[in-house]
């Protein structure tokens, strides 16, 4: 609780009574900007927040650091900030920086920009993921125990979860669907693998949060979070990141009182129901 009670100090919080009981729902400031910020990624025990943001043109990958009080402003991720490109969904694995870019090589070639993986070692050139990077649309990397590797992919159906084999104890590869229905994805999963947060549709328009849980069977079907949203808002809610510790979830919205466009948002695990 202290270090929830430091998160606070500085830091915007919306309280409404949600599924009958108070449910604080954190704007993180510090790091929002009239553009969009999406993808968060909460990292070295949560002392760090990455996320991707278009505030300056095109989306480059952010980070923010916690001190003693709040999150502080976000600065560029230094290699993570081309202008030539997006980049998009970081996730950090000791010391490999996995994320998604749209780079092409040829400016005649801008017609068949799409969103790959990489990873990026120690510093070294990133690597495509050619086990997982198709000519479709990947994003949101999420590695568990080091065997599993989930990610999105868009297909003619819209989104599809997807989770590949690997980097343990050889390269990523194998991917095949989670068994989700279309438009169910953008998974974050707790640190001992059995439960996944994700995001999902409500409606043609609107996006929720919903938890899954790992049984003998495999991920159950995706429950809604009912209390994070009200069933009649218009917003959107997406993109979840559980945090280290599995205390915390930092999510996208696009709700009101924000600061213009998508913002980042935290709320306590604890304080979630699903339906």
């Amino acid at each position: 609780m202290r270090w929830l009670a430091s998160v606070f100090l500085g830091l915007a919080i919306l309280t409404s009574v949600r599924g009958g009981e108070a449910l604080k729902i954190i704007n993180v400031g510090a790091v929002n900007t009239k553009g969009d910020e999406l993808d968060p990624f909460v990292a070295a025990g949560n002392a760090a927040l990455l996320y991707a943001t278009n505030a300056s043109g095109s989306f480059d990958i952010y980070v923010s650091y916690r001190t003693s009080s709040a999150w502080k402003k976000g600065t560029p991720l230094p290699g993570y900030d081309d202008k030539i490109d997006d980049e998009r969904s970081p996730f950090v694995s000791n010391a490999s920086v996995y994320f998604a870019n749209n780079f092409v090589p040829d400016e005649k070639l801008k017609n068949l920009k799409n969103f790959d993986i990489k990873v990026s070692t120690q510093g070294r050139a990133p690597l495509e993921l050619l086990g997982v990077s198709t000519r479709e649309d990947e994003l949101h990397p999420w590695l568990v125990g080091g065997r599993e590797f989930y990610f999105s992919r868009k297909t003619a159906d819209g989104w599809i979860q997807h989770v590949a084999a690997g980097p343990s104890p050889g390269p990523i590869g194998n991917a095949k669907t989670v068994g989700f229905a279309a438009g169910f994805h953008n998974a974050s999963l707790t640190a001992d693998g059995k439960t996944m947060y994700l995001e999902g549709p409500i409606d043609e328009k609107r996006t929720r949060i919903f938890v899954s849980t790992r049984g003998k069977d495999g991920w159950s079907k995706p429950r809604l979070i009912v209390n994070l949203s009200e069933a009649g808002d218009e917003h959107s809610d997406g993109g979840p990141a559980v945090s280290p510790d599995g205390r915390y979830i930092y999510f996208t919205s696009n709700r009101e009182g924000g600061q213009g466009g998508w913002d980042i948002y935290a709320v306590a695990v604890s304080a979630l129901k699903a339906e």
